[in-house]
């Protein structure tokens, strides 16, 4: 990779952080994508979620900050509430609310977050990030808790010629809003990336998150997802994910292009 390129790879709404070498000179970069997700996630009732996100990240040696905020279309029973953790799930359950079937949209909640990759030992990347949510979305409506969470994560990689295996953990905190129960949730991923050809690389990824909502099953899924350097600063992603786990999506499938500033 040239020193001063950044390639995003979205694997389900993740970001491979380790998969690649820290940027040499500071790399800014804007995206936006949109993702589709369709299940009942084990409560007997459809739940369809579009998600159209943008975002924002800096990165300069092996600091770096991103940011996000979404506009989201829920259609679901009215007690199922738009969250989910760093690597967790996109809906928590809401006793307190009717169930009848409802569309919501509107903007989701904010997004901050950084990390630092640490100097490689043995051949080894070693990623650490934190990220805060910050409650913009409609608690009244459902799109959101109204509650600002907390997460932490790490992620390693070591590469292997085109190969490069990695592994990722995260730890959300959800609030407390009034009126249902959330709890902690820890969450792991593993996969490939491969260099497939020059500009082009392939992920395949084994997500598991702990629900928030003790009334949801575990999640578990699997994830493929292709980008492409489109130009030196523009990128294209595609991506699909399947679950695995009656608490996961039966299938989602997203876009993003990316444009690096500098």
């Amino acid at each position: 990779m040239k020193p001063g390129t950044l390639i995003v790879v979205t694997v389900a709404g993740a970001t491979a952080l380790a998969a690649f070498p820290a940027a040499a000179q500071p790399v800014a970069e804007v995206s936006t994508g949109a993702e589709y997700q369709e299940g009942d996630y084990g409560t007997g009732e459809p739940v369809e979620t579009l998600t159209v996100d943008n975002r924002v990240r800096v990165e300069s040696g092996g600091l770096f900050l991103f940011a996000s905020l979404p506009w989201r279309r829920i259609e679901a029973p009215g007690n199922v509430v738009g969250s989910g953790g760093l690597l967790g799930l996109p809906i928590v359950i809401d006793p307190t609310r009717p169930g009848g079937r409802e569309v919501r949209e509107g903007i989701g909640d904010l997004r901050l977050g950084g990390g630092y990759r640490l100097p490689r030992v043995a051949g080894f990347e070693l990623a650490l990030t934190g990220e805060l949510k910050l409650p913009t979305a409609s608690a009244s409506r459902g799109i959101g808790t109204g509650e600002i969470d907390v997460a932490a994560g790490a992620e390693a990689s070591r590469t292997f010629g085109a190969i490069t295996p990695f592994v990722g953990i995260s730890y959300t905190i959800p609030g407390d809003p009034d009126g249902y129960e959330l709890r902690d949730s820890f969450a792991a991923r593993g996969g490939l990336l491969a260099r497939l050809a020059p500009g082009l690389h392939g992920t395949f990824t084994y997500g598991y998150s702990q629900s928030l909502s003790p009334l949801l099953a575990d999640e578990q899924q699997v994830s493929t997802a292709l980008d492409v350097a489109l130009s030196g600063r523009m990128s294209l992603g595609l991506h699909g994910s399947a679950g695995l786990s009656a608490g996961a999506a039966d299938f989602g499938a997203g876009v993003r292009l990316g444009w690096r500033m500098f």
